[in-house]
């Protein structure tokens, strides 16, 4: 497997992670073709955190104003993030920042103590791995949900883009390393069920639910929805130009350059479309993704979303 030296730039600025001190795993696919992960307690990760900082997630100090992100990769998390700052703030205006310097993975939490409230404190990590605090002190989870079927997609094209995985596979060899779990914090139907049981667990803690393909229909009610989960004061006006502001062809040019890139390339904003897997499957592999989908998801109050024929 080649080894080239990738540089990953956030805002411009050299991300410092060091692979050499990563615990590095190489994973083949079916056709023998392979992809590289970083291990943290058992799961893969893409190979460009600092171990020290996946260390203190659970640690890291939480505001009860704080609005607690916690995402799996590619169901909107730049979307969402943005929008919800743009209503804290009460402007239609790009956030002159990555979302990484309020993520989990990359900022200490000296870093993110610094920052004013309220905060958006974002992650990829599952849930149950979230900092302590956001449990005792009630935070508020804003929870993305995107068919995973297009998440795989997306989620392919990152680690073909972002280089530093240096992802050999063919699509459809990726997708069964997907439905295996080896792929980020062990895929995402573990995530949604570890999401299920915190919520079911902690009733008093209040709860958006960002469901993409509905944003993707009407981003305006997306934005009052959020807006009002907020607690802000309604303005139809200022949800409409966030609506529009928030657009993917508006946020490829606006956060070209507060992103995260490799070898000084931007791919985290690609299509933002819904139904992208249909250009991905055949039918045999549409049947072992619902094969996987019901052994996992079967009792989820998720399921029906995204089940079979809808």
């Amino acid at each position: 497997m080649a080894t080239p030296q990738h540089i990953l730039t956030i805002d411009d600025q050299v991300n410092p992670a060091d692979q050499s001190q990563m615990d590095i795993k190489v994973e083949t696919d079916k056709f023998g073709k392979t992809i590289k992960y970083m291990m943290f307690r058992g799961r893969h990760y893409l190979p460009a955190y600092d171990m020290s900082i996946l260390e203190q997630i659970q640690n890291v100090s939480m505001r009860p104003e704080d609005i607690y992100f916690p995402a799996f990769p590619r169901t909107g998390t730049h979307w969402v993030y943005e929008m919800a700052n743009m209503l804290l703030r009460g402007k239609a205006e790009t956030i002159q920042q990555y979302k990484g310097k309020h993520q989990l993975e990359f900022a200490t939490n000296d870093a993110l103590s610094s920052l004013p409230s309220p905060r958006v404190i974002n992650t990829h990590f599952r849930l149950s791995d979230a900092p302590r605090e956001v449990k005792e002190k009630k935070c508020k989870i804003i929870y993305n949900l995107r068919d995973p079927k297009d998440v795989a997609v997306s989620l392919y094209h990152t680690y073909i883009d972002l280089k530093v995985s240096e992802c050999e596979c063919s699509f459809e060899g990726f997708l069964y390393l997907f439905l295996e779990g080896k792929v980020e914090d062990g895929g995402i139907f573990d995530h949604l069920l570890a999401a299920e049981e915190l919520f079911k667990e902690n009733p008093d803690i209040p709860v958006y639910i960002h469901i993409y393909e509905d944003t993707q229909q009407s981003p305006l009610l997306a934005v009052q929805r959020l807006s009002d989960f907020l607690g802000l004061s309604r303005d139809n006006d200022l949800c409409q130009a966030i609506a529009d502001k928030c657009q993917i062809s508006n946020m490829r040019r606006d956060k070209e350059k507060y992103s995260l890139k490799a070898d000084g390339k931007s791919s985290l904003y690609r299509k933002g479309t819904v139904g992208d897997w249909k250009n991905y499957f055949t039918d045999q592999m549409l049947e072992d993704y619902y094969r996987v989908y019901e052994e996992k998801m079967a009792g989820s109050r998720f399921f029906s979303l995204y089940a079979r024929n809808t």
